[in-house]
């Protein structure tokens, strides 16, 4: 996945308010790099035009189920930019 340009960064920082506004999500993790990633993907067959993807790390508090905050993070990041992009959640940490 390719990165967007540094000058996207307010998308990135409008990403990790949506993401830190989910209950569950204790905090953004960078064990991979930086904690939110938006890329453009490869159209798929199917699919007339490349679309965006958002990718971010997180750590879910304790008491939480992973799966529900995951599924939870990716509805509020597609929400939170125009485009809607696919977004994948990876749980680097059990707070």
């Amino acid at each position: 996945m390719a990165d967007a340009a540094d000058g996207g960064g307010s998308e990135a920082e409008r990403v990790a308010a949506a993401v830190l506004g989910v209950s569950g999500v204790s905090r953004l993790t960078g064990v991979w790099g930086r904690p939110v990633r938006l890329g453009e993907r490869a159209p798929a067959a199917r699919d007339a035009l490349p679309r965006r993807h958002a990718r971010v790390h997180l750590a879910v508090a304790a008491g939480f189920r992973p799966l529900e905050v995951a599924r939870a993070v990716r509805a509020a990041v597609t929400a939170a930019l125009p485009d809607r992009p696919t977004v994948a959640v990876l749980v680097t940490d059990l707070d």
